[in-house]
């Protein structure tokens, strides 16, 4: 996938090639989900401006699917610029206040200490905790811990849209886990992937993966299958 494109009617990935991160047109207003590593906020601005021909400050929700610091490295930005309000699990909400250094699993640590020695990021506090079943715009906030404490999907049920974070990856035409290592409660997990299972879902977007299109309900039937061998 290229940078910087419309996938759907008003859905837009400005991630590329490795993290991805969303704007949504909603109603009206831009809801942006994740922000990707430090230094994406002239991209978000720019894409803003010269392709969707609005305000920076249209984006009136950043919504973030878990507190790894690759989905909220230029949080603090864009929430400065935007003056957008910041929407988060309440249990990932300590790592984007700054109370808490790290959110667990010696990879995501290793990984938060190598851009926290070139990056300063600045504590967020997040205006709306999301907790099961809330709306934000059209979105439905399901709850899917294991991979953090406070993982969430985002469900438009008329578009049959998920927006997954990192929960699940698509790679060679299936959905997998993002591995053993970056799951941190590993029951947890099984249980929150069968509970998406209840949900018609047909386009699913991911944290670093190309997007399901089509037959999004199958693939992940496909996946939790996996769990019982």
């Amino acid at each position: 996938m290229g940078e910087n494109m419309e996938i759907m009617p008003g859905i837009h990935n400005l991630g590329g090639k490795s993290v991805n991160y969303y704007l949504v047109e909603d109603d009206g207003e831009i809801i942006l989900i994740d922000t990707g590593l430090p230094g994406n906020s002239s991209k978000i601005v720019d894409y803003v401006e010269k392709t969707l021909k609005r305000k920076p400050q249209d984006i009136k929700t950043i919504v973030i699917t878990h507190s790894h610091f690759d989905h909220v490295g230029s949080l603090s930005k864009i929430k400065e610029i935007t003056g957008a309000q910041v929407a988060i699990h309440p249990a990932d909400a300590d790592y984007i206040q700054g109370k808490s250094e790290h959110i667990g699993g010696a990879i995501i640590n290793a990984i938060i200490k190598l851009y926290g020695a070139i990056y300063r990021t600045k504590p967020v506090e997040p205006e709306i905790l999301l907790k099961e079943g809330d709306m934000i715009g059209e979105y439905k906030v399901i709850h899917t811990p294991g991979h953090s404490p406070g993982s969430i999907c985002l469900y438009d049920p008329e578009k049959k849209v998920m927006f997954l974070g990192d929960n699940l990856q698509y790679k060679e035409g299936k959905l997998e886990s993002p591995g053993e290592k970056l799951i941190l409660e590993p029951e947890k997990y099984e249980e929150s992937m069968k509970k998406l299972l209840n949900y018609d879902i047909e386009v699913i977007f991911t944290g670093h993966t190309e997007p399901v299109l089509s037959g999004g309900n199958e693939l992940l039937r496909n996946f939790v299958g996996t769990f019982e061998k």
